[in-house]
């Protein structure tokens, strides 16, 4: 998923609008919606450190594309849910993971 779609999703999840986003972190409501648009292609540390923290996750998952990407997204949407798995239960699914789900 790209940087910009992820933005916006996780503003939706939030839900928030693109000025509710952008007073959070400082920016402007015109750069917020250059991101999520994927328009600005280069945002600078200080400000993915600040996306991160507002939507309570890392800069790598803003910036991850790929299997990676999807497992994190995974993990944060069904972190209730995993909390309480026991150890076995945890093992169990990390081995799916590791054969693919087979």
């Amino acid at each position: 998923m790209p940087f910009g779609d992820r933005l916006r999703d996780l503003r939706m999840r939030k839900g928030q609008s693109l000025q509710q986003v952008a007073y959070a972190i400082g920016a402007s409501k015109a750069h917020v919606w250059e991101l999520e648009s994927n328009r600005s292609k280069n945002p600078s540390l200080d400000l993915l450190q600040k996306l991160a923290h507002h939507y309570n996750t890392s800069v790598s998952y803003l910036i991850e594309e790929g299997d990676t990407a999807r497992a994190a997204d995974f993990v944060r949407r069904n972190s209730d849910k995993l909390s309480v798995l026991s150890e076995a239960e945890l093992d169990i699914v990390e081995r799916t993971q590791k054969s693919g789900g087979r």
